[in-house]
């Protein structure tokens, strides 16, 4: 299982996700949403190594979604493609967060 790789950039969290992004990562992806918690971050979620998400993902993304009251500024998904981008799309999470 490989872990979540945390960069801080001022107020921008980088979270490149690993391979496999599902139940396993909760608490470490729960734990870095109560880290960097504060009005004034703003959160890139890298999805560039990421090829399976499942159902539990797209709860932790929610959960950031809730963190930051709902801004669509102040998430942004990058490299999302292939599986992880259909699986995003099917869930309508193009209307809850940015893509880039």
């Amino acid at each position: 299982m490989k872990n979540i790789v945390t960069k801080q950039k001022d107020n921008l969290i980088i979270m490149v996700l690993p391979c496999s992004f599902d139940v396993s990562q909760y608490e470490e992806f729960k734990s870095i949403c109560e880290k960097f918690k504060s009005d004034d971050n703003r959160y890139e979620i890298d999805f560039s190594e990421t090829q399976y998400m499942d159902s539990s993902a797209l709860g932790m993304l929610l959960l950031l979604r809730e963190q930051v009251q709902g801004d669509k500024k102040r998430v942004l998904l990058t490299n999302v493609s292939g599986t992880a981008l259909k699986i995003l799309e099917i869930a309508q999470f193009n209307q809850l967060f940015d893509f880039s």
